[in-house]
């Protein structure tokens, strides 16, 4: 094999090695990249909290392209987040110049959240990559919710959200239309009170929500 194949192959090795290892907090979860209800999306989730995109940058982390994204907290739902919050997203916004005549192309995934500036959101995110400490949401865009006026969704218009999750225990009369909605846009206040409740009174863990799918 000559010097300029075997080059070849040890960039392609880096690669994939570099984007495994971005990609370790998400591998177990995202392999298959099934619909995620909400008790799943919940599993999965180190840190809940509502807030509004304040700031993104891009650059990189010891050779790894990242997306940093910033939010005023406006509610921390599960974690402690102080009045803002930052996070590294694996990828950059858009191809980057090396300064060298190369371009890095390494832009954020298909399939992955991204996030306008001034945008509302409530995001289900998992726990730093140990190695990288790159962050994003559980399920992808599915643990990404946009909130709109007074309605709240995720990327994937919140279907099959509640597909086999049962609530034993009392509800809103506007809860109760949530957990019967197959999809489409929630009422965002019912929907938000409803999640804080769950994690506040320990539903999963006292199995006031189970999942029977």
């Amino acid at each position: 094999m000559n010097r300029s194949i075997r080059k070849s192959y040890r960039g392609l090795a880096l690669l994939v090695s570099i984007v495994t290892l971005a990609l370790g907090l998400n591998v177990a979860h995202a392999k298959n990249m099934e619909k995620q209800n909400l008790m799943d999306l919940m599993t999965h989730t180190d840190s809940i909290l509502v807030g509004t995109v304040a700031d993104k940058t891009d650059g990189f982390h010891k050779g790894l392209p990242y997306t940093e994204i910033t939010v005023t907290v406006g509610q921390s739902i599960k974690g402690n987040h102080g009045e803002t919050y930052t996070f590294r997203q694996f990828g950059l916004i858009e191809p980057k110049s090396m300064g060298d005549g190369r371009v890095n192309l390494m832009v954020t995934p298909a399939g992955w959240p991204t996030y306008v500036k001034g945008e509302q959101v409530m995001l289900f995110l998992h726990k730093p990559a140990s190695e990288t400490g790159f962050q994003t949401t559980a399920g992808l865009t599915q643990g990404k919710f946009t909130i709109k006026g007074k309605q709240i969704a995720n990327d994937i218009g919140n279907d099959s959200l509640f597909a086999g999750v049962k609530i034993n225990g009392k509800l809103t009369a506007t809860q109760q239309d949530l957990v019967k909605q197959p999809g489409g846009a929630y009422a965002a206040e019912a929907f938000l009170s409803l999640v804080k409740t769950a994690v506040e009174e320990n539903w999963i863990e006292n199995g006031v929500m189970t999942d029977e799918k």
